[in-house]
């Protein structure tokens, strides 16, 4: 309705939204003075306003007693108009002073806390500035344990890169299990307070513990699990071993062929292999195997299932080893075991682009983008895979 365009509670939402922008917070922090405040109303159309012109000047008397009640000040501007005449139409509002606007919106108390909590940051970390500037109301949202995570903030300025875990740090009034609900909120100021060269700044998710990667904690590394494949090979008699991802990639081993296998039922019955272990159960997960010295310069083979997700993490894995072949996972094996295939669900099938796979590889990938069909690698016969990695080791 066109008197909304002109209505106390239009106005009401106007200055509203100037106080979730952050406006008067900004001011306050960069000491600068947003008053008088000017709010410029719509114009109003001649025909709107011979159309509904009772229901104008009935929004024109509301504004006009909230102006005396808020005070505030209305603008008028003289609109000539050929039917009824000359009409005095609000045209621009005023606050005079930031007391007033505060007051208007009730919202006193609200920017009073505001200014209390950023003044003590301020004071105990004044790199904070900027940061406050962006986001003024999360100092809020988080008022009730700003405190607490000042405290963090100063303890790992004072001891970057503290190599320990959460629940090692002691910090006053602070468990493990604060920062470990607020990692969020914590990784933006700590971005904030320390300098680059005491953190990870090219760290930027928290998924895959990138809060402790990124700040130098300690933590539950992700597991390798993989069979030893040459019974001479066995250390110390073992041979299926599960190693902390950092511990996995000091390991010295023999090996010149390394097998990874998608599924861990068919690393675990895995043929023997003169020279060779098995890696198995990551899926995607490969990327754990970024860097790892015992397969660099071996013979490296990648067993998945014939289907989207199968070729998604070989072409993964060929971004850190694009020496890796595929085993088991052609056009021929497809055909052969197609009576034992089931249908990949079409709303989670993977469908962009990858650019780690050969001609062959990417043509049957596209090929399973239409078909959905899928041909899990434990539907192979052992026998199958016993003769292909014969044939195999009468190729080397």
């Amino acid at each position: 309705m066109s008197d909304s365009l002109i209505s106390p509670q239009a106005l009401k939402q106007r200055v509203l939204k100037i106080w979730q922008r952050g406006d008067l917070h900004r001011a306050w922090l960069q000491q600068t003075n947003g008053f008088p405040l000017e709010i410029p109303l719509k114009k109003i159309a001649a025909k709107t306003l011979l159309n509904d012109f009772s229901l104008i000047q009935e929004a024109i008397y509301d504004l006009r007693q909230a102006a005396k009640k808020d005070h505030f000040l209305i603008s008028d501007k003289i609109i000539q108009h050929r039917h009824i005449g000359a009409q005095k139409i609000p045209a621009l509002i005023t606050f005079k002073t930031e007391s007033l606007l505060l007051n208007y919106l009730a919202k006193q108390k609200d920017f009073a806390a505001f200014q209390t909590l950023a003044q003590q940051s301020l004071h105990q970390e004044p790199s904070l500035l900027a940061w406050l500037i962006r986001f003024p109301f999360k100092i809020m949202k988080f008022a009730k344990v700003w405190h607490l995570l000042l405290n963090v903030c100063a303890y790992f300025k004072q001891h970057p890169q503290p190599d320990c875990y959460l629940r090692q740090l002691d910090i006053q009034g602070v468990d493990s299990k604060f920062i470990e609900h607020h990692k969020a909120i914590l990784n933006e100021l700590l971005s904030e307070i320390l300098t680059p060269s005491t953190y990870q700044a090219n760290i930027k998710g928290l998924s895959q513990h990138g809060f402790e990667r990124k700040y130098g904690l300690r933590y539950d590394l992700p597991l390798v699990r993989f069979r030893i494949l040459d019974p001479s090979l066995a250390i110390h008699g073992l041979s299926d071993l599960t190693l902390p991802t950092n511990e996995f990639k000091r390991l010295q081993i023999a090996v010149e062929t390394v097998f990874i296998c998608e599924n861990k039922i068919s690393g675990l019955a895995f043929p023997d292999y003169p020279k060779a272990l098995v890696i198995f159960g990551l899926g995607y997960s490969v990327d754990l195997l970024a860097d790892v010295p015992c397969l660099q310069n071996r013979t490296l083979y990648y067993w998945g299932d014939i289907d989207t997700h199968g070729f998604a993490i070989l072409s993964r894995l060929r971004h850190y080893y694009p020496h890796a072949n595929a085993l088991l996972m052609d056009r021929e094996t497809l055909e052969r075991f197609l009576a034992l295939t089931v249908k990949e669900p079409s709303e989670t099938a993977e469908q962009k682009p990858l650019t780690h796979l050969t001609p062959d590889e990417n043509q049957l990938y596209q090929q399973l983008q239409q078909s959905f069909v899928r041909l899990e690698q434990e539907r192979l016969s052992y026998a199958y895979l016993k003769n292909s990695l014969l044939g195999l080791n009468l190729e080397r």
